[in-house]
């Protein structure tokens, strides 16, 4: 969203918080044009993510959602289900835990390059202490 869409939303959003307040004033009630016009404005944002080229389209799918859900009054099927899923998720993290050492087993390959890696600084050790013993007189 640019700088100018900003600056567009928030005089929306002030101009309906005034408009909300006059309307108060004269003894009308907002209340339920707040009830649909905010959901209906996140869902509007949603959508706008989703057909955007900027943006998540997923991100734009669940603020669409949150909207939709909040709009119709079920908002806290959004909230149990993902307590829900949260702690499924939490059990099965629980049982499929295993006792892992600090320090894991190398395998086999890994075995075997480390003792190739020695025999060849073992090789080198021996080559280095002939030359030193040319060297000296």
């Amino acid at each position: 969203m640019s700088e100018r869409s900003g600056k567009v939303l928030l005089g929306l959003v002030l101009l309906l918080i005034g408009g909300l307040v006059l309307l108060d004033q004269i003894g009308i009630d907002g209340g339920d044009l707040l009830g649909v016009l905010i959901p209906g404005l996140i869902m509007l944002y949603g959508a706008r993510k989703v057909m955007g080229s900027s943006g998540s389209r997923f991100t734009g799918v669940l603020i669409f959602l949150f909207g939709f859900l909040m709009l119709i009054g079920k908002l806290h099927l959004l909230f149990h289900a993902v307590l829900a899923i949260g702690v499924i998720y939490l059990g099965f993290r629980l049982l499929r835990q295993r006792d892992v050492p600090d320090h894991p087993v190398p395998t086999v390959w890994e075995r075997q390059w480390a003792q190739r890696v020695l025999r060849e600084d073992d090789a080198l050790d021996r080559w280095e202490q002939s030359v030193t013993k040319r060297q000296q007189p």
